[in-house]
């Protein structure tokens, strides 16, 4: 409750140095403008399947729209990922309860084989202990052109560092671009496995690295193609890892399509048919449906979300 309360000042002080402009979506309701319209009008990364997802890998790409808006995302057996978000129309600001680290928009860190073995054969999520507050700003916005800036401050429950970051992201005509930069954390606890804590001699393993993202690419009329990557370097791993995004999104009346295909350069071994698999190239894919029911409200079914090959129901409520 108190991490809400110091959202909703902060982004609340800040706001009140632009001036909103008003979206005529936000007055007529009129059919071409339903809810789903909202996930892609970001600057870059239109085919991020919902505002935290972008928001997450770039600060740049919060929701500007105005009011603010509540995410949810349920899976079976895991608690609720959930974000909160507000916008003025010139800038806009999310607090993110966690993490996307090892899901499938997220960054690769580091993780005990036992641990990948037991949360995967049970269906849970990592949990990174994390949470993100994002906050940016339009310096240019037009119908030819367009330029955002955002910063972020991550802090993980553990380590309790405050991490910052930022970011950039840019439209010409139809094509857009975008990159970020952040300083991240992993922990691992070793307490569960005796054989590790005398083999390192502490209780934990933690670490600090730095996460750079980069996302291009065009929107023409509903459709929109993106190409991004992450790369990190946690010292758990042997070499850098590197991750590439390969995504497509459609929008057609009141339902958004969204496809993604993930290819992973990476030490960590991935779990596959009730085993581990120690191969550097891996890949999954993802998908997801989205239906407006009117102009405040998405509903969503995920495949692979959480690179679990799993089932998720997503839900977000724009006031």
């Amino acid at each position: 409750m108190r991490i809400l309360i110091w959202f909703l000042f902060v982004f609340s002080s800040v706001e009140m140095a632009f001036a909103a402009p008003t979206d005529i979506c936000d007055i007529i309701k009129i059919p071409n403008c339903p809810g789903v319209t909202k996930q892609m009008r970001r600057t870059t990364f239109p085919t991020a399947p919902t505002p935290a997802t972008a928001a997450v890998l770039n600060p740049s790409n919060v929701s500007f729209d105005r009011g603010a808006g509540l995410e949810a995302i349920a899976q079976a057996k895991n608690p609720v990922f959930f974000s909160i978000a507000s916008g003025t129309g010139k800038m806009g600001g999310a607090l993110i309860s966690g993490s996307l680290d090892n899901s499938f928009f997220g960054n690769r860190v580091p993780e005990l084989n036992e641990d990948i073995v037991e949360r995967s054969a049970n269906d849970h999520q990592f949990k990174p202990k994390k949470f993100s507050f994002a906050l940016g700003g339009k310096l240019i916005g037009n119908r030819k052109a367009g330029l955002d800036f955002g910063v972020i401050v991550k802090r993980h429950s553990e380590i309790k560092d405050i991490n910052p970051g930022a970011g950039i992201s840019g439209r010409y005509g139809m094509f857009h671009i975008g990159a970020s930069v952040y300083q991240d954390d992993s922990w691992i606890d070793l307490t569960k496995y005796s054989y590790y804590t005398t083999s390192y001699g502490k209780d934990s393993l933690a670490d600090k690295f730095t996460v750079k993202t980069f996302t291009g690419g065009f929107r023409f009329h509903n459709l929109a193609v993106d190409v991004g990557s992450i790369t990190s370097n946690p010292e758990f791993f042997a070499e850098e890892t590197k991750i590439m995004l390969y995504s497509a999104a459609y929008h057609f009346k009141n339902v958004l399509l969204n496809v993604a295909y993930r290819k992973e350069h990476s030490s960590a071994p991935v779990y596959k048919k009730g085993e581990l698999e120690f191969e550097q190239d891996k890949s999954a894919f993802f998908a997801s449906g989205q239906y407006s029911f009117g102009q405040h409200l998405i509903m969503g079914v995920n495949y692979n979300y959480f690179l679990l090959d799993e089932v998720s129901l997503s839900a977000t409520l724009f006031i």
